[in-house]
């Protein structure tokens, strides 16, 4: 992981304002987002046991364990622009299949990008079972497997998202048996 110059003065000049002495950063990369993970900035006196820390032009730098496996080639750079002012976060892990990678990959991608984080907050997962002649096939698990809002979270949410990614495909489609749910967040 690598942090620029720009980056670390920004970082330096908010926190000197605000933050007592010895503050350094911790960076937080959680799964979700438009490019697959969401990125996070926050000051921070003392890290954790587990963590991984670095020195960045002497700021001391904390990230925790998935969050440094998400972005431990990424670089955090500070911008300023006519159009951006702000952190920017290059991450190659997150730059997902490559645009010749079939629909069936493309998919799963932000099934497991975006989809299932979002889901696993209700116990729930969401499985591709197929895609054919542009029909996508979907099963419902844990907590969203026999859900009453299952409709509504393909309908709203998973259909609305693939849609917008892929244009081209016709239907979505859940092939759960949602009456042999065991463990429904909602029940019906």
């Amino acid at each position: 992981m690598h942090i620029t110059s720009a980056a670390v003065r920004k970082v330096r000049e908010m926190g000197e304002k605000h933050q007592p002495e010895g503050y350094g950063l911790r960076v937080i990369v959680d799964v979700g987002g438009p490019d697959g993970f969401f990125y996070d900035l926050d000051f921070e006196v003392e890290g954790k046991s587990d963590d991984q820390v670095m020195v960045a032009d002497g700021l001391t730098v904390y990230v925790d364990p998935k969050s440094y496996g998400r972005f431990k080639d990424g670089t955090i750079d500070y911008m300023e622009t006519t159009d951006f002012s702000g952190f920017h976060f290059d991450n190659p892990t997150a730059a997902g299949p490559a645009d010749s990678a079939s629909l069936l990959e493309r998919v799963q991608w932000v099934i497991d990008s975006e989809i299932n984080p979002s889901v696993a907050s209700h116990g729930g997962v969401v499985t591709l079972v197929e895609v054919q002649d542009g029909n996508v096939m979907l099963r419902f698990g844990g907590g969203c497997h026999g859900c009453s809002s299952s409709s509504a979270t393909l309908k709203f949410g998973i259909e609305t998202r693939l849609k917008e990614k892929f244009p081209d495909i016709k239907e979505i489609i859940d092939v759960t048996d949602h009456s042999t749910g065991e463990t429904p967040y909602y029940s019906h």
